[in-house]
């Protein structure tokens, strides 16, 4: 009876620590806080990161997960002043009417280089999955191990005879 039990939660151990590694492994494809996405009008936009428009620079009103959503230019930790300097960069590289993959790059690294200037508690930093890799790894572990236990109790079994 026992042993139809644990038998039982094999498969399920083994789903849930493969989703989970899937997840940890995907957590850190997502844009983080300080991440600019540049887009066109219609776009989804995800939770994460603030989107702008390509050609203009100007904050886009997108849907997505959880809803409608509109990009401010205001990103955590910075000071008015550095939201202010990002918007004025921003605004300088968009006068000629439209921003090149250059100026993206531009105004990321900007971003960047503010964020990286930032004291220790005041930057945001995007989550990792690594708790989540773990968790995955210990659960397809057991699985695993659970697995070849009633692997080898089968073999065993079936050589014996009983």
């Amino acid at each position: 009876m026992l042993t139809v039990l644990a038998g039982s939660l094999l498969l399920p151990v083994l789903l849930v620590g493969v989703v989970f590694l899937i997840i940890g492994l995907n957590r850190g494809s997502e844009p983080g806080p300080y991440t600019v996405i540049f887009a066109k009008a219609g776009d989804e936009c995800g939770t994460q990161g603030q989107y702008l428009d390509a050609s203009t620079g100007k904050p886009l009103q997108c849907m997505g997960p959880g809803g409608f959503r509109t990009a401010s230019l205001e990103f955590p930790g910075f000071s008015r002043e550095q939201n202010d300097d990002v918007r004025r960069w921003l605004t300088t590289l968009a006068e000629d009417g439209d921003l090149s993959v250059f100026d993206h790059r531009s105004i990321q690294a900007k971003i960047d280089g503010i964020a990286a200037g930032l004291p220790p508690g005041t930057r945001v930093e995007p989550e990792s999955g690594e708790t989540k890799l773990w968790i995955g790894a210990a659960l397809t572990g057991a699985g695993l191990l659970l697995g070849s236990g009633f692997a080898w109790r089968w073999y065993r079994n079936r050589r014996t005879g009983f």
